[in-house]
């Protein structure tokens, strides 16, 4: 294997994706299961119980849907709001 595809195969795992699933997968589900993995690992201190339960139960779920997705993104949506008015104060 060469180093840019260890590189990118390297990515992809700390994201949460399986280099095995990438071109099976809906792109929304990967978009969410980066977010949902993001989020889980840079800020699990703001996440509430119910949070940390569906970002937890989606990122080791085999069987994600879109609907569970969608709830993963817009609560990505609002981590970057909040991140966002946080850094605007300072």
């Amino acid at each position: 294997m060469r180093n840019d595809e260890q590189v990118a195969n390297d990515w992809l795992k700390q994201n949460g994706i399986a280099v095995k699933h990438l071109l099976k997968c809906d792109l929304l589900l990967q978009q969410a299961q980066i977010i949902a993995t993001n989020l889980i690992t840079h800020h699990a201190l703001w996440l509430n119980s119910d949070e940390h339960k569906l970002l937890t139960t989606y990122t080791q779920s085999q069987n994600q849907t879109k609907t569970q997705a969608y709830k993963v993104l817009n609560l990505g949506k609002q981590f970057n709001r909040k991140l966002f008015r946080l850094n605007k104060r300072k």
